[in-house]
């Protein structure tokens, strides 16, 4: 997945994902309110290997900086945030890695895996992750449910519909990070 920008890849033929039209607000709403919308229209493309291999020979591991010819360049997350336009508050992820158990409760309560499918996922991948593969299966899986549920009758319903709703919105959000 390297090397594809994360706009692109929602629209790559073998890599589509598809999105709830733009009448969805609940859809919406939510990818906006993470500030994350601005990964849908990064791109980079058209990136010069010999530029990559000049920056990578410049970089400084220990003083997490650039060192070039007119001087010492150092990115910082506020150069992230002006550069793609995201915002930078707030913690993400962890700062440890996720234990199994930590793993198999989050892909179960937030994106609805059976505990039987979580588990075989973990055991497959071997760690606290999940595939590309498996999460964007997921997340048409959960978009498809979510059309299923367009007019609930019950409020059995309306709250698995709820649910799944904001099930599917974190599957896009960790595809659209991945």
């Amino acid at each position: 997945m390297k090397g594809i920008s994360h706009g692109k890849k929602l629209s790559l033929k073998n890599l589509t994902i598809p999105q709830p039209c733009a009448q969805n607000q609940w859809f919406w709403d939510e990818v906006n309110m993470s500030g994350l919308t601005p990964l849908l229209t990064s791109g980079y493309e058209n990136i010069s290997h010999g530029f990559v291999c000049e920056m990578s020979e410049r970089w400084h591991e220990e003083t997490s900086s650039f060192h070039l010819s007119v001087g010492e360049m150092t990115i910082t997350l506020d150069d992230v945030a002006c550069l793609l336009g995201i915002s930078i508050t707030g913690r993400l992820l962890p700062d440890r890695e996720l234990t199994r158990e930590e793993g198999l409760e989050m892909m179960q309560v937030d994106l609805l895996f059976t505990a039987e499918a979580a588990a075989k996922e973990m055991t497959k991948q071997g760690v606290a992750h999940v595939s590309f593969g498996v999460l964007k299966r997921r997340y048409e899986e959960l978009l498809n449910r979510r059309n299923w549920l367009l007019e609930p009758d019950t409020q059995e319903e309306q709250d698995e519909r709820a649910q799944v709703r904001m099930a599917c919105i974190k599957a896009f959000l960790l595809l659209l990070l991945c």
